[in-house]
C-alpha cells in the first residue's frame, strides 16, 4: 500500500468553465457504459479543453506530474448518477486510486439541490478518514484485507459513517481533494440521462512538495 503523502484539504471553485453549456452539450453526445462491477454510467472518452492542465495547476497551486488521456484512468471522463429508477444508487463511500493523486469533480447539471454535492466521511467504528492501513488494522485486531472488506460492506450504509465535510452542489462548480480521502457524492439525482446528476472528474498525479496551500 502506498504511503500517504498528502495533507487533507478541500477546495471549491465556482464558474469553472467559461462556457459550461458547451461542455454539457459535449457530455450529452458522449457514449456511456456501466462497468461490470460498478454502478453508474461513465463516458467512453475524455474531454480536455485546450489549456486544461495549466488551468488546473493554476487553480490548485500545484505542479501536475501525470496527465492521463486513457478514459480508463478517469481523467476528464463524464459520469451520470441516478437516485431513482433501475440504475438508482446510494453513493458509496470510497477512496480513489492512486491515493496520492488529486481528484477534481465538476458539477454539470443545472438546478440540482445543494445536497447533491460532495461529502467527506469518517468511519464510525475505526475513526479513520483515509484509506485503511496496516497500523489501523492492527489496532482493531484485524487483517488489512478484512478491514478493506469491512469498508466495502459499510460503504453504502450511511449510519456507519460521520460526515465531516460537505461542499454543496452548484452548476459549474469544481471541487478538489486528495484522492485517498474517504468521500462520496452526497446524493445523486433523477432517473435518466435527461435529469440525472451529470458530472466530470479529473484525476491527476501531482508533486505535493510544490503545493502552495502547504506554504
Amino acid at each position: 500500500m502506498e504511503k500517504i503523502a498528502y495533507k487533507r484539504f478541500i477546495l471549491a471553485k465556482d464558474n469553472f468553465y467559461d462556457n459550461p453549456e458547451k461542455v454539457v452539450a459535449t457530455a450529452r453526445k458522449a457514449n456511456y457504459y456501466e462497468p461490470e462491477f460498478f454502478t453508474g454510467f461513465r463516458s467512453t472518452s475524455v474531454y480536455h479543453e485546450k489549456g486544461m492542465k495549466a488551468k488546473l495547476e493554476n487553480i490548485l497551486g500545484i505542479k501536475i506530474t501525470r496527465w492521463d488521456t486513457d478514459p480508463l484512468q478517469e481523467n476528464g471522463v463524464f459520469y451520470h448518477g441516478f437516485s431513482k429508477g433501475k440504475q438508482k444508487e446510494v453513493p458509496g463511500v470510497h477512496s480513489d486510486t492512486p491515493y496520492n493523486d488529486i481528484t477534481c469533480v465538476v458539477y454539470l447539471t443545472p438546478g440540482l439541490p445543494f445536497n447533491c454535492g460532495t461529502s467527506l466521511w469518517m468511519h464510525k467504528k475505526t475513526g479513520i478518514c483515509d484509506p485503511p492501513s496496516a497500523p489501523i488494522a492492527k489496532k482493531h485486531n484485524m487483517k488489512l484485507a478484512d478491514l478493506f472488506e469491512k469498508f466495502e460492506q459499510d460503504s453504502r450504509i450511511r449510519s456507519r459513517w460521520i460526515e465531516t465535510d460537505r461542499i454543496g452542489y452548484r452548476f459549474n462548480r469544481m471541487v478538489a481533494y486528495p484522492s485517498g480521502v474517504l468521500h462520496s457524492a452526497t446524493n445523486h439525482y433523477g432517473s435518466s440521462f435527461n435529469d440525472g446528476r451529470l458530472y466530470q472528474t479529473f484525476r491527476i498525479g501531482v508533486d505535493w512538495n510544490t503545493f502552495r496551500m502547504y506554504r
